[in-house]
């Protein structure tokens, strides 16, 4: 699926939200539960206090650590569940349900929320398989609410500024891209799942059948704007990758990609689990080569050097987030990506409007990095036709 620029125009979408004035008084707080209560979700629920648009009315988890954790930090006569299921059938008051949930479960809780009358925010990767995704496309259409997939590096005002200035041509065609990550290892106190072979709770995030892939747990958030700014058609996709060095596991500890476009681009992407300690200008590496100049991004700056010489012109990137979101206090997933996406959560619930991070936006991130993972098992260069619409 082509994505046009309009998707990736932040500009018109979150900026805009975050520009608006407050909501009067007659906007009442919208009404949120969130399903999942991890380590993410506290960073979340940081983020949600800072906004005087949202109320955090629900609350449902199977794990009672991390609902009781959760519920403190919500505070207030926050409503807890164990379930779900049970949540959805008794609150008719809800505006929206966030999805914080391992990868696996997005699609059913999306789709049960979706049913319910429910706007819907879930967290990348928005399912593990395309015709989950699709499903949860068709179960948003069928109930005319909002699906939004939680791809915040879309609304990171650093990212934001490198498309502006593609679309600008300040780097003239952009011909050839770079992306990288090394970062360590998953979690250590995530949420356990049984391991279908052997019946011992391990880590989802090593599990393929929870997590889907280790590319699309991190790394899609780097390709997916990446591949926004290319602004092109994915036609083959190769990738060598596997376990390294973290061999009692399903999903892969490193992996390399080139995915060609039909414009001619090249995008190539190095993934790296035992890559941590590498200084930030490589673990998050991003270069963009264009026809006149090439382009990167620099701590909060975005560099562009022209090919004819000279000094680099600095392009300065404004975060007009609240100090609350600035100083992640929760730990680096309290973002302004995060701050920004609620912002334009909002704006859809209230307006109607389509989200930018729609289900096909989310869709296509995802089919990138199943593709990625087909190539690496099979040791053959995979096409977008090898996986569904």
């Amino acid at each position: 699926m082509q994505m046009d620029r309009r998707t990736f125009l932040l500009a018109a979408g979150a900026s805009a939200a975050a520009a608006a004035p407050p909501q009067s008084d007659s906007q009442r707080r919208l009404r949120i539960a969130i399903v999942g209560t991890g380590h993410r979700a506290w960073a979340h629920i940081q983020v949600l206090k800072a906004l005087p648009e949202f109320e955090v009315v629900a609350l449902a988890d199977p794990t009672p650590q991390n609902l009781d954790h959760a519920a403190s930090l919500v505070g207030g006569k926050v409503a807890t569940y164990s379930d779900y299921k049970k949540m959805l059938a008794e609150r008719k008051d809800l505006d929206g349900v966030i999805v914080i949930t391992p990868n696996f479960l997005h699609a059913e809780v999306a789709e049960a929320a979706l049913s319910h009358g429910i706007n819907v925010l879930s967290e990348k990767p928005m399912a593990t398989t395309v015709d989950d995704a699709n499903r949860m496309i068709a179960a948003a259409q069928k109930s005319g609410k909002i699906l939004q997939i939680g791809q915040q590096n879309r609304f990171n005002p650093l990212y934001v500024k490198m498309n502006e200035l593609v679309r600008a041509g300040e780097i003239g065609e952009v011909r050839f891209v770079n992306g990288n990550i090394y970062r360590s290892d998953w979690y250590k106190l995530s949420w356990k799942y049984p391991d279908p072979k052997t019946g011992v709770a391990t880590n989802w995030r090593t599990l393929t059948h929870t997590a889907g892939s280790s590319l699309m747990e991190d790394g899609i958030h780097e390709m997916d704007v990446l591949h926004g700014m290319i602004d092109s058609q994915v036609t083959r996709v190769y990738a060598s990758g596997g376990n390294n060095v973290y061999l009692d596991r399903e999903t892969i500890d490193h992996a390399g990609l080139v995915i060609d476009y039909e414009s001619g681009v090249k995008f190539t992407f190095n993934f790296c689990l035992y890559g941590q300690g590498a200084p930030r200008t490589v673990s998050r590496l991003m270069v963009l080569a264009g026809t006149k100049g090439i382009m990167t991004p620099e701590g909060k700056q975005v560099s562009v050097r022209l090919h004819t010489g000279g000094q680099a012109k600095m392009y300065d990137t404004k975060d007009a987030a609240p100090d609350v979101i600035t100083a992640r206090n929760a730990g680096p997933d309290q973002d302004t990506g995060t701050y920004r996406e609620y912002l334009a959560f909002a704006n859809s619930i209230r307006t109607g409007a389509k989200p930018m991070v729609s289900g096909e936006v989310g869709k296509a991130a995802i089919k990138i990095s199943l593709l990625a993972e087909k190539s690496l098992r099979e040791r053959r260069i995979v096409t977008w036709n090898d996986l569904p619409a």
